[in-house]
């Protein structure tokens, strides 16, 4: 990869996890909501979405669980978190 492609992508970095919370957890319920009525027949939807909201928090998808830097982080810091939480994805990819 080329500098520029690292910095374009380090730039999209989430700073403010907080702001995509909401809907990325909406998205994910969406999507996953006929599967967990498979899996559990017979809840109510508070408890299936009670099921979802536990299993978001462990997802790759949350926002909390993506590669974060603080708000003043230089460039360089930038991609170094993006470096290393590519290669933590790769080596858990691998296995």
């Amino acid at each position: 990869m080329d500098k520029a492609s690292l910095g374009q992508q380090a730039a999209g970095l989430e700073k403010h996890p907080e702001r995509r919370f909401k809907a990325a957890f909406e998205a994910y319920q969406e999507r996953e909501l006929p599967n967990i009525k498979q899996d559990h027949p017979g809840l109510r939807l508070q408890q299936y979405k009670e099921l979802l909201y536990k299993q978001f928090q462990k997802s790759p998808e949350n926002p909390f669980n993506q590669a974060t830097v603080s708000y003043d982080a230089s460039k360089e810091e930038r991609l170094d978190a993006l470096s290393r939480k590519r290669a933590e994805v790769e080596g858990r990819l691998r296995d």
